[in-house]
């Protein structure tokens, strides 16, 4: 394609953004204190666990919606949206009254429908704009190389966020920092409790300065398309379209399907993962660490993933990634003191090793029209995974703790059901692993494609 320098040069801020975007819209330096910040303005544990399933239906409700309005309206508007959402979350949790009282319950839940709209708009919209501007640049075999660089860059400043967003919440780590500079400085209590929040409302807004400045592709086709009567109508059009194509995509439908297989049961260890540390004697004070020693094992998944979809075939892929987390997952099962916390490594790469393969293939199979809506049946795909896993883990739970001796104490009980529980996930993995053969070798006809080497490999270099 003919590009005059002034195309090129929005084209290619496009790719440049799309890394910044990431990086800004994950660095939440609220998510080392997440549940105590809850808390500690005054939500209930009862009101806690209703915001996450509110929170989570919002994702659920919106992803697909949001994915077919990103390709019929535009990439940029969905993530402008997704952006000011986003100001709007972190702003009312900025200026809430402290105290547990109706208003703050009220606040709270329109921050988690805020979050899990946001969440939905931008997910698949941001790295269907970022794929679309390299294949108009005629670049479209550098995408892996461009998700390795992003995911780079997004480990690095969730690992900062990390540990400063625990810092921030410490009263005696930021008086006395405050006092090293002036003997006078002092915060009190109830603005630390915010300073996290304040910290992400800006980049919030830093968020929001980078989604302005992305050029979006849409023609003048699809902006009238967009604006005629049956607009209203045209995302529902859009989703049924895209979901009749993804069905009878063998290739795109397996991706998706595996994609589900692997990260429902390695999030749902990870939604676990600090009561894990707590069972094999790993101090709470570390746990802030470990979560951000895990996000720079990112770095290493990247380049890992990369080389992976460049010389290898998916399936070879999907046993690679397989292998990985049954490791992890026996590993896991035993609950080694101290040691064990090495194989909670496999559970925390295999999410990161989906999200890159997946993003990957999909992005190459799908048309620029269909992008941001099949990313979205993706995400849609993993949210569902991850409610089923955890909803059969809760059934599980409530059964063991039913056959336990009542006269055991409680806290050694609920450790003792958690070690029985963790025994059930290399089982679960390996039954869904079978369902996923036996799907394959019934519903495609020609598998050839699952075993087909890439043809560009010097890309990998």
């Amino acid at each position: 394609m003919n590009l005059d320098s002034d195309s090129t040069a929005r084209l290619e801020g496009n790719v440049r953004r799309f890394t910044v975007f990431r990086l800004f819209y994950t660095a939440r330096f609220y998510y080392p204190v997440f549940t105590v910040l809850f808390l500690d303005y005054g939500v209930t544990l009862e009101q806690f666990a209703l915001l996450n399933l509110v929170w989570a239906l919002s994702i659920v409700v919106a992803e697909v919606p949001s994915g077919a309005l990103a390709d019929i309206l535009g990439h940029k508007r969905l993530l402008v949206f997704a952006a000011l959402l986003m100001v709007l979350e972190m702003a009312l949790l900025v200026f809430v009254p402290l105290g547990a009282s109706p208003l703050l319950f009220l606040v709270f839940l329109l921050n988690r429908i805020c979050s899990g709209l946001s969440e939905a708009a931008a997910s698949g919209a941001d790295e269907a704009l970022a794929y679309d501007s390299l294949k108009s640049l005629g670049r479209e075999a550098e995408w892996p190389k461009v998700l390795e660089r992003t995911t780079w860059v997004v480990s690095i400043g969730f690992f900062t966020t990390m540990i400063l967003g625990a810092f921030a919440y410490d009263p005696s780590v930021v008086n006395s920092c405050l006092a090293s500079l002036n003997a006078g400085w002092m915060l009190e209590g109830s603005v630390i409790v915010r300073l996290p929040v304040m910290l992400t409302l800006v980049t919030a807004c830093l968020v929001l300065f980078t989604a302005l400045g992305f050029h979006d592709l849409e023609t003048d086709e699809a902006r009238e398309k967009a604006s005629s009567k049956g607009s209203l109508l045209e995302p529902f059009r859009q989703i049924s379209r895209v979901a009749s194509w993804t069905v009878n995509h063998r290739f795109v439908l397996f991706v998706i399907l595996a994609a589900l297989t692997l990260d429902s049961v390695a999030r749902q260890f990870v939604v676990l993962a600090s009561e894990y540390y707590r069972l094999i004697d790993i101090p709470v004070s570390w746990f802030g660490f470990i979560g951000a020693g895990m996000s720079l094992i990112g770095i290493l998944n990247a380049r890992i993933s990369r080389i992976l979809v460049s010389k290898r075939s998916p399936f070879f892929n999907f046993l690679f990634l397989s292998v990985v987390l049954m490791a992890g997952l026996i590993g896991i099962s035993y609950a080694v003191p101290y040691v064990g916390v090495l194989f909670a490594i496999g559970a925390f790469a295999i999410m990161g090793m989906v999200q890159f393969q997946a993003s990957y293939y999909l992005n190459r199979e799908a048309d620029s029209q269909i992008r941001a809506t099949v990313l979205s049946f993706k995400g849609l795909a993993l949210n569902l995974g991850l409610g089923t896993a955890s909803l059969l883990y809760t059934t599980l739970v409530a059964t063991l703790r039913y056959r336990q001796d009542a006269q055991v104490d409680g806290q050694v009980l609920t450790e003792q059901i958690f070690l029985d529980a963790l025994a059930a996930f290399p089982v679960y993995y390996l039954l869904l692993f079978v369902l996923m053969i036996l799907a394959a070798r019934r519903l495609v006809g020609d598998r050839s494609v699952f075993f087909a080497l890439p043809v560009k490999q010097t890309d990998a270099s």
